[in-house]
């Protein structure tokens, strides 16, 4: 098996396992059969990030669009939507901002016929990035707060921090909302234990961890005196 198969055949997105077929680097537009009234296939692939597109191709040039069946985006709106357009494409907006998983969705126009699915794989690239921002040991230990800064290359929705010291667990929590290009800068709590972990020492080693869900984990670290 090659490895590009054995990736794909590997990772998992909103709980399922994604097929062979569906390998990474494996964007693909969202099209319309090429008679009313259905899509091309029943589901759909593109890489994390990445912006879809849809295509209609129904010769016909009945108006047909994507939209997301769940309505989790700003004010309530779809999560993910393209404009309703005869013959041609146009781009599904939102589509970059969703984390790895498996989204429904419809066309407006043609509601109870035309249906379904978007699966966004991981994309093999990091989606933030991180910075340990403390310098001196003691007023971490006696405060109880690491300071870091989080960057989105990515949008996402939620980033588990771990902060540890060897195999010793300090510390951890999680970034909400972070945006694509946007910076947070948050004191990540240490533990009771964690900070008996750092007081009294002249200098520590600590490494900072972000796990976006479905995504490659990054780390920093630094050495505090």
């Amino acid at each position: 098996m090659g490895v590009r198969r054995l990736i794909a055949a590997l990772a998992v997105t909103g709980g399922a396992v994604i097929g062979a077929g569906q390998a990474l680097g494996a964007s693909e537009a969202i099209t319309t059969s090429s008679a009313c009234c259905s899509y091309g296939k029943a589901s759909f692939t593109i890489d994390r990030g990445a912006t879809a597109t849809f295509q209609n191709r129904d010769p016909g040039s009945s108006p047909h669009d994507v939209t997301a069946s769940d309505t989790g985006g700003p004010k309530n709106q779809p999560l993910f939507r393209s404009a309703q357009i005869g013959l041609g494409q146009t781009p599904v907006n939102g589509t970059g901002a969703l984390a790895p998983g498996t989204y429904r969705f419809f066309c407006t126009v043609h509601p109870t016929q035309m249906s379904g699915q978007l699966v966004v794989i991981p994309s093999g690239s990091p989606t933030v990035a991180v910075t340990i921002l403390s310098r001196k040991l003691g007023p971490v230990a006696s405060s109880g707060k690491l300071k870091v800064k989080v960057r989105g290359l990515l949008a996402s929705n939620s980033v588990p921090l771990t902060a540890r010291k060897g195999s010793r667990k300090l510390g951890s929590t999680r970034v909400s909302d972070l945006g694509a290009g946007a910076s947070r800068t948050v004191k990540l709590p240490l533990s009771r234990a964690g900070r008996n972990a750092l007081e009294n020492r002249g200098a520590a080693k600590i490494k900072v961890t972000a796990t976006p869900p479905g995504d490659q984990a990054v780390s920093a670290a630094r050495r505090l005196n």
